[in-house]
């Protein structure tokens, strides 16, 4: 399968962005127009990349990988970083 570079960025933004990130909790992904089985191997390429922490949960008889997603990496934001346009500066003064 290949890999979509636009589901992968939306992947670690909905990791970044959800509440229970980090908190010990385990995340449920699910993005409007992709199945199941083509999330689950995009979580694994992130997985494997260093870009979101989990465990691997899956099985040999697993139909597809399952990582059990817990958080973001510190190598997952740069990589969100890049690929984001710069914040807009404002600026602060009197007129």
């Amino acid at each position: 399968m290949r890999i979509d570079p636009a589901l992968c960025r939306t992947i670690l933004i909905a990791v970044e962005g959800d509440p229970k990130a980090g908190s010990g909790h385990f995340l449920t992904i699910t993005v409007d127009g992709y199945d199941e089985k083509t999330i689950a191997h995009h979580v694994k390429h992130l997985f494997d990349e260093g870009l979101i922490l989990g465990q691997d949960v899956g099985h040999l008889n697993s139909p597809y990988p399952e990582i059990r997603i817990q958080d973001i990496t510190p190598e997952g934001r740069n990589s969100l970083d890049k690929s984001e346009p710069a914040a807009p500066h404002s600026k602060i003064g009197f007129q």
